[in-house]
């Protein structure tokens, strides 16, 4: 199971991608991966995008690209010195990498390529249970009927889902 962790040093926060391995002593974390300094810009508006007529990574982009103008960011996703190239599924803050803290979740290039390269495996409620968390630690917050919609994009486009 791997996770992103938040350390604080010198006041600032920066973020880790660890991974959880059970011992006969208990839970033993490992740092994986250095992900950046935490960027934590706050919700200006609520708005949601409409994703009827695109496919998986498209309504994925759309819908990241609405919620960090939510956050406040410009239109050419840029924030504080920080910005966000989501085709190239990047998040700097000058040349080095950042991770942007979206609601629950965090956003930076590992969350958004895990989101965009999902493949949901197993019945509906367990490829649902997939997609669910790994939008959360990306940091999207959705209405239910935005959910479903994007849930049928990729769950009716996989073919390892058993059906």
């Amino acid at each position: 199971m791997v996770f992103v962790r938040i350390k604080k040093l010198k006041g600032k926060e920066y973020a880790y991608l660890v991974e959880n391995e059970w011992t006969i002593n208990g839970s033993r974390q490992r740092v994986k991966a250095y992900l950046g300094r935490v960027i934590k810009p706050l919700r200006e508006k609520e708005k949601i995008t409409d994703i009827q007529n695109l496919d998986y990574k498209d309504a994925v982009t759309a819908l990241m690209k609405q919620e960090l103008l939510n956050h406040g960011f410009s239109e050419d996703l840029t924030y504080d010195g920080v910005s966000v190239d989501l085709s190239e599924q990047k998040i700097l803050n000058g040349k080095r990498n950042a991770v942007i803290a979206l609601n629950e979740g965090f956003l930076c290039s590992q969350t958004l390529k895990d989101a965009l390269e999902i493949q949901v495996t197993g019945h509906e409620e367990e490829a649902g249970t997939q997609l669910a968390k790994t939008l959360l630690e990306l940091g999207l917050r959705l209405p239910k009927d935005t959910f479903v919609q994007l849930f049928e994009k990729i769950y009716k486009g996989n073919t390892n889902t058993g059906i």
